[in-house]
């Protein structure tokens, strides 16, 4: 499983550089640039604090997303891949797959997400399986998603429940 795990991160790393897309991954990255929209859903966890707000340079747009999920806590089985809207296309909604607050039991909250691209074309990626899809966002019907934010909850302890990612937020530029 490993050697294959390294050959697809050396594809997607390949392929990445190859298509010449600027990533950025800074905190606070072009938190100034102008929005005219936000993104939400009501279905988002309890639980955490809203982080800093990480936008795209002036002009560009989200294209695609990954996510990587802990499939359960005894379990170090990950998956990370990244789904792209086909050529030219942006992110302009999404859809957040929650759990709600289980009482005494174990908290997952935010299990997985769905974007709809600009053509219309929904992208999934295999999430976790607990939990509902909200309603769509609304659109950003002008340009696309340009920036987000995240509700996290942080570490909590050894034996003590932790959700991780409990919301998040997008910004639509024009």
């Amino acid at each position: 499983m490993q050697p294959l795990s390294l050959v697809l991160f050396l594809a997607i790393v390949f392929l990445a550089s190859a298509s010449e897309k600027t990533y950025i991954s800074a905190n606070g990255t072009f938190a100034t640039r102008r929005n005219y929209s936000l993104a939400s859903v009501t279905n988002g966890g309890r639980w955490g604090d809203w982080t800093w707000i990480d936008m795209c340079p002036e002009r560009s747009y989200a294209i695609g997303f990954s996510i990587k999920v802990n499939i359960f806590i005894a379990s170090y089985d990950v998956g990370i891949r990244v789904r792209w809207c086909p050529a030219d296309g942006v992110l302009r909604a999404f859809q957040l797959k929650t759990e709600p607050d289980q009482g005494a039991g174990d908290d997952t909250s935010v299990n997985n997400i769905r974007f709809r691209c600009s053509n219309g074309l929904p992208l999934e990626e295999v999430g976790g399986t607990f939990g509902d899809y909200s309603e769509w966002s609304n659109t950003c019907y002008k340009g696309g998603i340009c920036g987000m934010q995240t509700k996290q909850e942080p570490y909590q302890g050894v034996w003590v429940d932790d959700t991780a990612l409990n919301d998040v937020r997008f910004f639509c530029c024009e």
